[in-house]
């Protein structure tokens, strides 16, 4: 996988604070007809929305995203490219944007849900590893009984899933590490960790740049 929504990937990557509710429209929105050139610019605003250092901006171009990859999901609703996007851009929307996140929360499942379906190994098993990362770091309580919470059992599962369908991914091993470590599991965690620092390489630094902390702050937990 290219970019990690984290709340990396991310998940996940993701500090889920906010929803995302497009106004920003890109002047070439009415211009793209192909689904496959739709992706691809809801791919290029992800990166730069993921690459802008102002707020605003960041807004703009993942609003352009979502809204790519929403024309392209209603010509071609199973489209990989467009489902991923779409849940990047919500991802990376919802961190810079505190206004009815949960309902950007279920539309990310829901998409995610369609992909492992289509693809499940889609970019690295990428939705697997989003839906773990949304269960670990959801709110931990809620009154509307229909909001998405946190489910470390739940996440476990979507991150072992993710493993398995693709084991030379390193953050997969470092996600499931790191609930493994919270679920109490900590020699299998430890098991992942190792992984990790197998596969790891430099070019991690670009996609997701705060592994670095993640993967001291664990094994500092499992020493």
């Amino acid at each position: 996988m290219k970019p990690l929504f984290r709340w990396s990937c991310c998940l996940l990557l993701l500090g889920f604070t906010g929803a995302c509710v497009p106004k920003y429209v890109p002047d070439d929105l009415s211009r793209l007809k192909n689904t496959r050139d739709l992706g691809m610019a809801s791919q290029q605003a992800y990166q730069q929305a993921k690459s802008a250092e102002d707020k605003k901006d960041k807004l703009k171009y993942a609003n352009a995203g979502i809204l790519y990859s929403e024309k392209c999901l209603k010509q071609e609703p199973e489209k990989p490219l467009c489902l991923y996007y779409n849940v990047l851009n919500r991802g990376l929307y919802i961190q810079n944007h505190v206004v009815n996140y949960q309902s950007a929360l279920k539309i990310m499942i829901e998409n995610c849900k369609v992909l492992t379906e289509v693809d499940p190994a889609y970019e690295h098993a990428g939705c697997y590893r989003i839906l773990g990362d949304i269960y670990a770091k959801a709110p931990g309580f809620s009154l509307n009984p229909k909001n998405i919470t946190r489910d470390l059992d739940k996440s476990a599962e979507y991150l072992k899933k993710a493993v398995e369908l693709s084991p030379d991914y390193p953050l997969n091993h470092l996600f499931y590490a790191r609930i493994l470590e919270e679920l109490g599991d900590a020699e299998e965690a430890k098991v992942q960790l190792a992984e990790f620092d197998r596969l790891v390489s430099s070019d991690l630094d670009k996609e997701y740049p705060g592994w670095k902390k993640e993967r001291e702050d664990l094994a500092q937990k499992l020493h």
